[in-house]
């Protein structure tokens, strides 16, 4: 019986905005001219934005600030990795206060998560992002009352699809993997929920994935409106 929903955030809470599209792109040119890096397209590609498009299971859509710091320093050998991760992380949070980048969830959000806890579900969110990003969508979204657990790559040190990164949360909840399901929309979601052995792995195609990219999950909806009118399917 599974007792806990984990959603990853971005793509799958949280529309996969042009605005925050935009601040990776500024972020690189920025890096590019600041530290006068030669091939840019192979850098955009490292990262994962190849052809005008963000790849589902690139750095840009699914890893993690600490994830583009290593893609840069190795871009830039000759700088100390420190300063680039100083520089990086400024750079980031300047980028967030300039362009204000806009919370806005997949429709039918507040009902769904509501709709869930009615059901006596858990939930809980997965994401690569930091514990001040979460907090702050989780703020903006107005879900405070609905998220009873927040798993991010900055709490314990490991990301997705790293299974450890759950091993906290299983001791904090006596809970087992065998019930849960995890909800996302690129492969690395579904990986995640493959190496944690989750009872039900949950791919949605409202963020950057595809069917395609979704290969491994038990089931493919839509989104999470979806997910929840298939219940009897997926919670059998």
């Amino acid at each position: 019986m599974i007792k806990w929903l984990l959603f990853d955030k971005d793509g799958t809470l949280l529309k996969f905005d042009e605005t925050w599209s935009e601040i990776s792109l500024v972020m690189i040119d920025r890096f590019v001219e600041q530290y006068q890096i030669d091939n840019k397209q192979a850098l955009q590609e490292k990262l994962g934005y190849v052809n005008d498009r963000f790849l589902s299971s690139g750095i840009l859509a699914s890893g993690t600030l600490s994830d583009i710091i290593d893609v840069f320093s190795e871009y830039a050998p000759t700088i100390d990795k420190k300063e680039i991760e100083k520089w990086t992380v400024k750079i980031s949070k300047d980028l967030i206060s300039e362009y204000k980048p806009e919370t806005i969830v997949i429709e039918g959000l507040i009902e769904t998560l509501t709709a869930f806890k009615d059901k006596k579900y858990n939930i809980g969110i997965i994401t690569s992002d930091d514990i001040d990003g979460t907090e702050r969508f989780i703020k903006d979204a107005k879900v405070e009352h609905l998220i009873d657990e927040k798993i991010t790559a900055s709490i314990n040190g490991y990301q997705k699809p790293n299974p450890k990164m759950v091993e906290k949360f299983y001791e904090k909840w006596n809970v087992a993997p065998d019930e849960i399901a995890i909800i996302g929309d690129t492969p690395t979601d579904i990986q995640m929920g493959k190496n944690a052995h989750f009872k039900v792995v949950v791919g949605v195609l409202s963020g950057t994935g595809d069917k395609a990219d979704l290969t491994g999950a038990d089931y493919i909806y839509k989104d999470i409106n979806e997910f929840y009118l298939k219940e009897e399917e997926w919670n059998k």
